[in-house]
């Protein structure tokens, strides 16, 4: 075959994306080696050529590790994604419409992989610390034996009341602050400089997927098989492997289909208007003065952006509309029971109770509580829409709720639906070809990957983000998903190319000589091997 065959092909330009292309490119992440080892690494590197730090010969010989086999460098990624041709670049036109000024992760979930505190460290070397806001009601500072014994003396208990809501160590506060948008986004521009993502990725939306023999030359070899990825465009690609990091993938939740003239009064937070926030019937009104009100339906975090946005940009009134009770928390959470060892339904079943609705950190709540006390917002919670109609000549709904919401005016100039999308292979076109070459089994819309993510142990299609939910679990849709996903692929991503290499046998891990190094030499001595100094 004459055509160019990629290494590794990642659909999705989101964080997801980002994080799987940085693990490629890094050889020795934070998750595998501790701080105090990545610091000796560091000094090795700077005094390399001042002193003699290579292994003795002896030991080398001992050792089965190949630096160069480790050296991902060479590793061809091209990215593919329908939204732009830069990184992150769907992420940042979200942000930017809704005028998120931070995020709701701490400080540790990030795309980089080489230091769990790399986006800490950024914000102290750029002076940008007092853009990270405190995560409140998180972090409980610890007693210390003075204060206990004074506490005692005056009577004042110190029993278990106290001790049962100490979770995390004052020492770990640090890490309890969320970035601003504008850091994190600096940040990640600065992994893609560091790992050299830049000019990887192209703009074009996937149509179809193809996995299979595509040049009569390869006498039948299961190894010798690609990918086949064609583009709206009707460019084919084709890679070893394809990494699918594309959030949740699947359609919309709508509570009611929209006809083509509803649309004009309505949307999904999938589908905010690109050009301007408010419809322009909306901004009409804003400009003449008039008076105008919104219905959000949803009670998560979108639901309470949205009406945050339409509040600062001039609507009079907005009414969030949701059919269970507010629920207001901040958790990080990782919920793992043993997951190895459950069944995809049981799985499937854990991720669900999980999630359980949307909620809306106590920072955020803050400021809707501040548009509620002015009477501009109303938040009506174990409420439904019971009817709605579209008066296409007033540009407005009539609505009705139920229970009745007292003093719900009669006209609604506009509805966001806030309702999140159902992560669902099976609404997902461009899959279809490859679920009817390589079916697998299928559980409420998301696949049965195997534990590396891939879509078969001998299909190396590779999953990461939301549709990775039955392996990652409920963290699946968020920033430490994007990392323990990118992690776990990574390591399958590498083994695989090094057996199609002729590196490794079946029969030989290719931790084992990492391992077996560590033991012989020293922890840092491996290192040095798999830095390829």
């Amino acid at each position: 075959m004459d055509t160019m065959i990629h290494d590794v092909l990642i659909i999705g330009a989101g964080p997801a994306g980002l994080a799987v292309a940085a693990r490629l490119r890094e050889p020795t992440p934070s998750s595998i080696f501790t701080d105090a080892e990545h610091d000796r690494y560091q000094w090795i590197k700077r005094h390399s050529g001042r002193m003699n730090l290579r292994p003795r010969a002896r030991d080398a010989q001992k050792s089965k590790c190949n630096a160069a086999s480790f050296h991902r460098d060479t590793i061809d990624i091209k990215v593919l994604d329908s939204s732009g041709a830069n990184w992150l670049n769907s992420w940042k036109k979200n942000f930017e419409t809704l005028d998120i000024s931070h995020l709701r992760s701490p400080m540790f979930f990030h795309p980089c992989p080489h230091d769990r505190d790399g986006l800490l460290a950024y914000a102290h070397k750029t002076d940008r610390y007092g853009d990270c806001v405190e995560i409140a009601n998180c972090v409980h500072k610890s007693m210390s034996k003075h204060r206990r014994k004074k506490k005692v003396a005056r009577g004042q208990s110190v029993g278990s009341s106290s001790k049962a809501v100490l979770e995390i160590d004052e020492r770990d506060r640090k890490d309890y602050f969320t970035p601003s948008s504008e850091l994190f986004h600096d940040y990640c521009d600065g992994v893609v400089h560091q790992y050299s993502l830049e000019n990887l990725v192209e703009q074009s939306q996937v149509v179809s997927i193809d996995f299979g023999f595509f040049d009569d030359s390869n006498n039948g070899d299961p190894e010798k098989r690609v990918f086949k990825v064609v583009t709206g465009s009707g460019s084919v690609q084709f890679a070893k492997i394809v990494v699918l990091a594309i959030g949740a993938g699947g359609e919309p939740i709508m509570p009611r289909h929209l006809s083509t003239a509803e649309r004009e009064g309505a949307c999904h937070s999938a589908h905010l208007p690109k050009q301007a926030f408010l419809a322009r019937s909306v901004r009409q009104k804003i400009l003449t003065r008039q008076s105008t009100v919104v219905v959000i339906v949803g009670g998560g975090l979108t639901a309470a952006q949205l009406a945050n946005k339409c509040i600062q940009d001039g609507v009079s009134r907005v009414f969030m509309i949701m059919r269970s009770a507010l629920k207001r928390k901040w958790s990080i959470t990782l919920h793992r029971e043993n997951g190895s060892c459950l069944l995809n339904a049981k799985r499937l079943e854990i991720l669900l109770k999980a999630r359980n609705g949307g909620s809306i950190p106590p920072l955020f709540f803050k400021k809707l509580q501040a548009h509620i006390a002015r009477g501009a917002l109303s938040i009506h919670t174990e409420t439904i829409i019971s009817n709605q109609t579209w008066a296409a000549d007033r540009k407005t709904w009539n609505i009705e709720t139920e229970p009745t919401i007292p003093g719900f005016p009669s006209q609604v100039d506009y509805v966001y639906y806030a309702t999140g999308a159902r992560p669902d292979i099976e609404h997902l076109p461009f899959l279809s070809k490859i679920r009817q070459n390589v079916p697998i089994k299928v559980i409420g819309g998301m696949p049965c990957l195997t534990e590396d993510l891939a879509w078969a142990s001998d299909v190396p299609l590779y999953v990461s983000g939301k549709l990775a939910g039955l392996r990652i679990g409920p963290d699946c849709g968020n920033l430490e998903g994007a990392r323990v996903g990118a992690e776990r692929i990574s390591w399958a991503v590498n083994e695989r190319m090094e057996r199609q290499k002729g590196k490794i046998t079946d029969e030989e891990d290719p931790l084992d000589a990492i391992y077996q190094r560590i033991g012989s030499v020293n922890m840092y001595e491996s290192l040095e091997m798999r830095g390829s100094l």
